[in-house]
């Protein structure tokens, strides 16, 4: 089964006129904004280096594990391939930009990659640390969270006055920061905006999912997503994905390198698995079970108990098992009756309507079982 790898192989001596940019193109650059890159790509607009130049001088060695991914070999490997291909050989990259803050809720991160017709800003999506997952768990009740806010300042800042053609796209989180960038920036550029990319994104609570600036963008969105997608699924959103089969299983279909590709995109499925569709139903019911309040304060209260075990990042929870789920145990009991009583409320729901979409999965299977036996 093929990936983007194998697309890198097989296109890669083809130019953007011999082959136009697509999907795959799009999801290829999402993923190289995961390299932590920023000391080697230029922050300041009008200067850039190429994807060789990145090559020479990025080393993967001296990377601390915490700042590695699942897909960090990889990555390694897509900056290689897209180092020796032709395809991408005239890309400039700048503007590469990482923030965490910790106190704030806020990763963000975003490069641009400078083509002779269009210019594409990969948004970074959720890294490891516990400040992007917890702003992750924040767009569920945050009408503009830190790093949505960020996004649409980095486009502003970027290309407010200038007549770049644009193309936005990111996987996970960075296909929400797109969205939202597109659709909140200066309307000068939302105009100058050709297309928006979003990966196994999530989509935004429902006030932003109602609004007319959304709205207006929603024809730009090309919303692609696994067939068990679990964070493509999560929240609201007026786009209509795309399903792309994946050869991982469950929540590891979110891992790109997992999609397939034919020679000109993506191989698609005509549905969602059934776990897909069970997900979708349970996810979907139990978020809107929640009002925003019970939202944030099961957000509060999860991430009080992760954050005492006084690590950045899971890659250090992991690293330090015994000492953090002592940590975690005595945070539990800490927890304000409050706290204690949205979290056993929010767990709680979820089980009713995993339960709801179990029940449901096997009544549609047995109405499926009658039609094909009454056929016979």
């Amino acid at each position: 089964m093929a990936n983007i790898l194998d697309y890198l192989d097989w296109r890669g001596d083809l130019s953007f006129a011999a082959a136009p940019f697509n999907e795959v193109d799009a999801l290829i650059l999402a993923e190289l904004s995961y390299l932590p890159a920023e000391d080697i790509v230029p922050s300041e607009k009008g200067r850039y280096i190429t994807i060789s130049e990145l090559r020479e001088r990025f080393e993967p060695d001296i990377i601390p594990h915490e700042q590695r991914l699942v897909s960090f070999d990889d990555d390694v490997v897509l900056l290689n391939k897209l180092a020796d291909s032709h395809r991408y050989d005239g890309m400039g990259l700048t503007g590469f930009v990482s923030r965490i803050d910790s106190d704030n809720d806020l990763q963000f991160a975003a490069m641009t990659c400078v083509f002779d017709k269009f210019t594409y800003v990969a948004f970074r999506g959720t890294d490891s640390t516990l400040a992007g997952w917890k702003e992750d768990m924040n767009i569920s009740f945050m009408k503009e969270t830190a790093s949505q806010s960020m996004a649409v300042r980095y486009v502003e800042k970027y290309f407010r006055g200038t007549d770049e053609v644009l193309v936005f796209g990111g996987h996970s989180k960075g296909g929400n920061l797109g969205v939202y960038a597109t659709a909140f920036c200066d309307e000068q550029i939302r105009q100058r905006v050709r297309a928006v990319f979003a990966f196994d994104s999530p989509g935004f609570n429902e006030e932003v999912a109602a609004s007319a600036e959304y709205m207006a963008v929603t024809d730009k969105i090309f919303s692609i997503i696994p067939q068990s997608s679990l964070v493509g699924q999560l929240l609201c959103g007026s786009a209509q994905p795309r399903i792309v089969k994946s050869n991982a299983g469950g929540l590891m279909q979110h891992i790109a390198y997992s999609w397939q590709v034919m020679r000109c995109g993506f191989d698609y499925a005509e549905e969602l698995s059934k776990l897909g569709v069970f997900v979708n139903k349970t996810m979907t019911g139990w978020i809107s079970s929640l009002d925003e309040r019970d939202r944030k304060g099961f957000v509060e209260a999860v991430f009080t108990v992760l954050e005492s075990a006084q690590s950045d990042t899971f890659n250090e929870l992991g690293s330090n098992k015994r000492k953090s789920f002592t940590s975690i145990l005595k945070a539990l009991k800490k927890l304000s009756p409050e706290q204690q009583s949205v979290a056993k409320k929010a767990l709680s729901q979820l089980a009713t309507y995993g339960k709801k979409a179990l029940l449901s999965g096997f009544e549609e299977e047995k109405v499926q079982h009658r039609l094909t036996d009454s056929a016979k």
